[in-house]
């Protein structure tokens, strides 16, 4: 239940940054990650609730003001952002040698 939810949540953070909106939902990708009766699974989010900065604008906006450092439709901050939608079996480019921190501090 944990991946399933997961999954929705990472796929509005994704939809505000390809700005596909509740408007435009049939926009996003279907999916058969949960099997073919979940393929719209993302599509009915949207729909249903609208991508982060929608959710947001409707619920948290009056509170807390969205500044633009915590914005992510500009595709320069990073500091929100979904997890690259693909295949879930396939194999990163593996460790690096010495670690990544020792690969930090080296490369300063």
């Amino acid at each position: 239940f944990a991946d399933f939810v997961n999954w929705v949540v990472e796929s509005l953070l994704y939809a505000e940054a390809e700005n596909i909106t509740m408007q435009t939902a049939d926009a996003f990708a279907k999916t058969g990650i949960f099997g073919d009766q979940f393929e719209n699974m993302f599509r009915n989010a949207l729909a249903a609730v609208g991508n982060y900065g929608e959710i947001y604008a409707r619920h948290f906006e009056s509170i807390v003001p969205r500044f633009e450092v915590n914005m992510i439709n500009d595709g320069d901050t990073g500091l929100l952002y979904s997890h690259p939608f693909g295949q879930v079996n396939t194999i990163g480019p593996g460790p690096v040698k010495g670690g990544i921190i020792k690969s930090i501090l080296q490369r300063g």
